[in-house]
């Protein structure tokens, strides 16, 4: 029994459905790849924030080390020491410095791997003076400040030291943290 108001389907509908399904599934996986990317970058910005944030332990070991320290004027390459700033390095770029080599290699933090190396700012090893050592702007005098013991000044000039950090982590993951200090 046929109704004869119906008239016969042709599937012009369903084309258009077809289509819009497509376009649908093509937008929801340029979204899912673009949610993927922000993902990856957020987490590599993680990797480098927590890898600065490890490299404050090796400026405290450096920071004691030096307070501590009785000779100050010779290299101590067992301790990542050098009384020269470019002890190590290819004009001055710690990049070139062979890490393995040179520096001191501390305890893994969090994942982290890290080494210091301590630059005292002198062209030359031996007491620090005006003509070997830049001066800090602190010029120390014995007489009207006192000098404990463990102090970094001897008196005179203080020399200023040069503290690098550099910490390897996930992801290939790189920080390299300086620090001057006197």
């Amino acid at each position: 029994m046929r109704l004869a108001g119906k008239k016969r389907q042709q599937g012009a509908v369903l084309l258009l459905a077809l289509i819009a399904l497509v376009a649908m599934v093509i937008g929801a996986l340029s979204m899912f790849r673009s949610l993927d990317s922000a993902t990856g970058v957020a987490g590599n910005i993680g990797f480098r924030q927590q890898g600065v944030a490890v490299t404050d332990v090796g400026v405290e070991v450096a920071m004691n080390w030096l307070a501590g320290a009785a000779d100050l004027e010779n290299n101590h390459a067992g301790n990542g020491y050098y009384a020269t700033h470019s002890f190590g390095l290819t004009d001055g770029d710690i990049l070139t410095l062979n890490w393995d080599a040179n520096a001191l290699k501390l305890a893994d933090q969090n994942g982290f791997q890290m080494w210091l190396v301590i630059h005292r700012l002198c062209n030359e090893i031996g007491p620090p003076t005006p003509g070997r050592c830049p001066e800090s702007g602190n010029t120390i005098n014995q007489e009207s400040v006192k000098i404990g013991p463990g102090s970094l000044a001897t008196g005179g000039i203080s020399a200023l030291y040069r503290i690098t950090v550099r910490a390897l982590g996930p992801r290939r993951s790189e920080s390299i943290v300086q620090v001057i200090t006197y």
